[in-house]
C-alpha cells in the first residue's frame, strides 16, 4: 500500500506527539501499529520529518519562539499546535523539497485534524511570519 505525503505527515505528528508523552517510542515500531503492516516500506520522508524534527528541535523551537507574541512561551502551547508548527518550521527551514506554501498548508489541515478552529488561525499566524 502507498501513502501520499500528507498521510506521511499524519502519521508523523502521530509519532512525534506519542514521543512527547514517552522518549523512548520507536517511530519505526510505531509506524508499522499505526499502518497495521500494510505500509512496507516506510517511507523515507516520515523517517527525515520525525528525525528531522527532533535534530533539529533547537533551532526549530527558537523559531517558533521568536513569532509568538510576547506574553506567549512555547510550555504554554498546547502540545498538538506545538508539534504541527514544529513539524511545518521543519518543513520551511530544512527541506528543499517543500514549498513554504504547501508546509503551511499541510500544516494548517493538521491542526484542523487534530486541533480547533482557533488554532488554526494561531498556526496561520504564526507560521505566515516565518521566512524560508
Amino acid at each position: 500500500m502507498k501513502i501520499n505525503r500528507h498521510q506521511i505527515r499524519v502519521l508523523a505528528f502521530q509519532t512525534l506527539f506519542a514521543k512527547e508523552n514517552n522518549a523512548e517510542t520507536q517511530p519505526e515500531t510505531l509506524f508499522r501499529e499505526l499502518t497495521a503492516g500494510k505500509v512496507e516500506p516506510i517511507p523515507t520522508y516520515f523517517l527525515e520529518l520525525v528525525n528531522g524534527v527532533q535534530q533539529q528541535q533547537p533551532e526549530i523551537n527558537e523559531t517558533i519562539q521568536t513569532h509568538l507574541a510576547t506574553k506567549w512561551k512555547l510550555g504554554r502551547l498546547n502540545k498538538a499546535d506545538l508539534i504541527i508548527l514544529q513539524i511545518a518550521v521543519y518543513e520551511i527551514k530544512f527541506s528543499t523539497e517543500v514549498p513554504r506554501k504547501v508546509a503551511i498548508n499541510e500544516a494548517l489541515e493538521l491542526t484542523k485534524q487534530f486541533s480547533n478552529q482557533q488554532s488554526t488561525n494561531f498556526v496561520n499566524a504564526v507560521l505566515d511570519q516565518i521566512k524560508e
